[in-house]
């Protein structure tokens, strides 16, 4: 006899189309047919790696990116290295099925960069302190202690040319909340007014530690809040473009490092570090795309 639920058991013993949690095996000793409940089922290798490799937390759009990217890999955790916020075929894929197909990246080789965050996206590429958070709404504490952040820190920003290459891409950090400085109202409002603005780069060195910063043209520069897009240092309110590589607050080098995402798109666009002033030079459209 074959399964009793099912045609076609998963890695587990378990498809996602059914309920069923056991396999029916071929008759024999009770001893061999209690070694098939469920828990006692065989572990997955490759699963074991995935779930290592791709961290995801307990954010409410969590479970809709891991189940996207398990569509993308057609459920075979064999393939999961395809998973990379690096994979230009992956980023593009989880740009459609994320957007129901309504977002699309340009193949043309007409008009200029484009730019995509995807909300919710670097699920699967998250730190592990966030995997038993919601990485959507994560609180850090200040210094000092009066002052605490809270961060959005589960969204992507991915970057082609015009040709539809992948150019670069991160996982960001978004601030919604800082003691008296940020409001998620403020932070919100301005996030959401992104879609299909122009980007633009250029330096700011209005502050301690300088920095170029991605713009949106987004009308709320200036009259409700001006956010940026850049390095990991100080924010009121502007959103940090993540790198590894990034020093720490105290280091001298910070003035002089920029993210890799940030000198990619320099390179692509044939402009160095010093080339850009305060001048706004655009770059391209951004689109927004979120995980639901």
């Amino acid at each position: 006899p074959g399964p009793l639920c099912s045609s076609r058991v998963g890695d587990d013993w378990i498809d996602a189309g059914t309920s069923c949690r056991s396999r029916s095996g071929m008759p024999g000793p009770v001893k061999f047919v209690g070694t098939l409940i469920l828990g006692a089922l065989p572990t997955n290798p490759a699963k074991v790696k995935f779930d290592k490799e791709h961290l995801y937390s307990l954010a409410p759009e969590a479970a809709r990116k891991r189940a996207i990217d398990l569509q993308i890999i057609s459920g075979d955790y064999s393939r999961g290295g395809e998973i990379s916020i690096e994979n230009e075929a992956y980023v593009k894929q989880l740009i459609e099925i994320a957007s129901d197909g309504k977002q699309k990246v340009d193949a043309s080789g007409k008009g200029d960069l484009q730019f995509f965050i995807i909300r919710g996206g670097a699920e699967g590429f998250l730190p592990d302190w966030l995997s038993t958070r919601d990485a959507s709404n994560a609180v850090v504490p200040g210094n000092p202690s009066t002052i605490t952040f809270r961060f959005d820190d589960n969204d992507m920003l991915a970057v082609f040319d015009s040709g539809g290459t992948l150019v670069s891409s991160a996982r960001l950090e978004r601030p919604l909340f800082i003691t008296g400085a940020w409001s998620q109202r403020t932070a919100d409002k301005v996030y959401d007014s992104w879609h299909d603005k122009e980007v633009f780069i250029y330096k700011n060195t209005n502050f301690a530690i300088p920095y170029l910063g991605l713009g949106v043209k987004d009308g709320m520069r200036g009259k409700v809040a001006t956010v940026d897009m850049h390095k990991q240092e100080g924010t009121l309110g502007c959103i940090f473009i993540v790198d590894p590589k990034t020093p720490a607050l105290d280091d001298s080098n910070l003035g002089r490092f920029e993210p890799k995402l940030i000198m990619d798109v320099l390179k692509k666009t044939g402009q160095k570090v010093d080339d850009v002033k305060s001048r706004h030079v655009p770059l391209g459209v951004m689109r927004v795309v979120t995980i639901k």
